[in-house]
């Protein structure tokens, strides 16, 4: 008699085992999907963040090339105001070539 309350102390011992087991099997389970979220957040946050700075570089290229481009088409416009075919011609060459080398034209 004394056999069989020992091993239902051993199932019972052993259920409350099971159970602690699949309690730390499911913290375990959360932990991980927990941590995994939170990566894929900061992960989109990153990613948010490096678009915002791609997007603002973007923009700020393009407004250098817009203004860029405006002061060409003005020495142009002062090339062409000039008296003759000769002179104009040599005036855009010069422009031509200061572009080239990377030095602002005024």
């Amino acid at each position: 008699m004394a056999s069989k309350k020992w091993a239902t102390a051993d199932v019972a011992g052993l259920r409350t085992h099971t159970m602690n087991n699949s309690v730390s099997s499911v913290l375990r389970t959360r932990n991980w999907q927990s941590t995994l979220t939170a990566v894929l957040i900061g992960l989109l946050i990153v990613m948010a963040v490096l678009m915002k700075w791609l997007v603002q570089s973007q923009v700020d290229a393009a407004q250098e090339r817009r203004s860029l481009e405006a002061l060409a088409r003005e020495a142009e416009t002062r090339c062409f105001a000039l008296a003759s075919h000769r002179a104009t011609e040599a005036c855009r060459a010069a422009h031509a070539s200061a572009a080239a080398s990377g030095t602002p034209i005024r």
